[in-house]
């Protein structure tokens, strides 16, 4: 079997994890898989070390570039593949486009959140039920994000299949800690700085918590120098640092005493996967997939979105209990082995692979 992954980059965020996980695993426990990326766009050099599998890149001048198009029916005929899956916009719009002159190949698309900024114009309704009805099979990170596609684009309910997002436990840091009240306590945010993220949300709430308390927000984006202002007017500059992108997430991690999660909306977000598996608790805000995941209480704490004083509130709870916090970090890790590993999102894709292969061939 000769697969092709279509997304627009490698360089960092929860999909492009859960894709290099799947990579890893298939071909590792599938000898006759061979799997290839193509990108849309270059990938860093620190994003590639480390990746065994080839990486094509059609080094697409802007996003709606038709050359796209042309280089990947290229690649297409080069390379023989069985089955495309493309990950993301404008990743999607691509694929799509490019299936109208290989209609014999099975073309996939995971969805990967539950809202995207096409969906605020109704307009974009006809040329969006287009291009996801060129893909045979729409695989949805959560059953949320399944619900919000189809009523966004009730005619493709038939294709969609919920295959959650997985973790490589066996890659990751785990250990054991001895919880204390969190009077000093460290709080940790990865992810993008953008507005879905709501490190705004984060950064008000956390002025709300008493020193010495600190925060630490790693990643990059484009608001962060508003977010840097936003630290500065609160007065909590001195207890928060901007880490900037940081390769070792997982370890930052395990030093952490919880990971902050105040997202406005996400689909299932990997961030808190992964810290669920290391041990290291989960505040996050009921929206998307998370509640699919974290029961309140008992595999992580929830907030509701855009509530600072709520946020706190709950930060706070968390914090104060160190025996409340080891029995959470048990059960987490726990949930994430039982429906969230990797090898349960393998076999899930693996099965649906063989499945649309076996309707070609029939």
């Amino acid at each position: 079997m000769r697969l092709l992954y279509l997304i627009d980059s490698l360089s960092g965020g929860g999909a492009e994890s859960v894709l290099v996980n799947l990579i890893h695993y298939l071909s590792q426990s599938e000898p006759e898989i061979d799997c290839h990326v193509a990108t849309l766009y270059p990938t860093s050099e620190k994003y590639l070390r480390g990746k065994d599998f080839p990486v094509h890149c059609l080094d697409m001048p802007s996003k709606y570039a038709l050359t796209g198009v042309s280089r990947l029916r290229r690649l297409l005929s080069s390379g023989h593949f069985d089955l495309v899956h493309a990950h993301l916009f404008p990743a999607n719009y691509l694929a799509a486009l490019t299936s109208l002159q290989h209609p014999d190949i099975p073309w996939l698309y995971t969805e990967h959140s539950m809202w995207n900024r096409r969906r605020r114009f109704l307009a974009l309704r006809p040329v969006e039920h287009i291009i996801y009805s060129r893909f045979r099979r729409i695989i949805a990170v959560s059953q949320v994000v399944a619900d919000s596609l189809t009523r966004w684009l009730p005619s493709v309910h038939s294709k969609i299949r919920v295959i959650p997002n997985g973790v490589a436990l066996s890659q990751l840091p785990h250990a054991h800690r001895d919880w204390s009240p969190g009077h000093g306590a460290t709080l940790l945010f990865a992810g993008r700085l953008e507005h879905v993220k709501g490190v705004d949300v984060l950064l008000k709430a956390f002025a709300l918590l008493p020193p010495p308390i600190t925060l630490w927000v790693a990643g990059t984006g484009s608001r962060r120098a508003l977010f840097e202002r936003l630290a500065s007017d609160l007065r909590v500059s001195e207890r928060v640092q901007f880490l900037g992108f940081r390769s070792d997430v997982q370890q930052l991690m395990l030093e952490a005493d919880c990971l902050v999660l105040p997202s406005r909306w996400e689909g299932l977000p990997m961030v808190m996967l992964e810290a669920m598996a290391v041990g290291t608790p989960v505040v996050a805000t009921a929206v998307g997939g998370i509640p699919e995941v974290i029961e309140n209480g008992v595999t992580g704490w929830l907030a509701p979105p855009e509530d600072p004083i709520a946020l706190a509130q709950v930060l706070s709870e968390a914090l104060e209990n160190g025996e409340k916090r080891q029995q959470i970090c048990e059960s987490a890790r726990a949930r994430i082995m039982d429906s969230y590993s990797i090898e349960v999102t393998a076999r899930k894709t693996l099965a649906l692979y063989t499945e649309l292969l076996s309707d070609s061939d029939g």
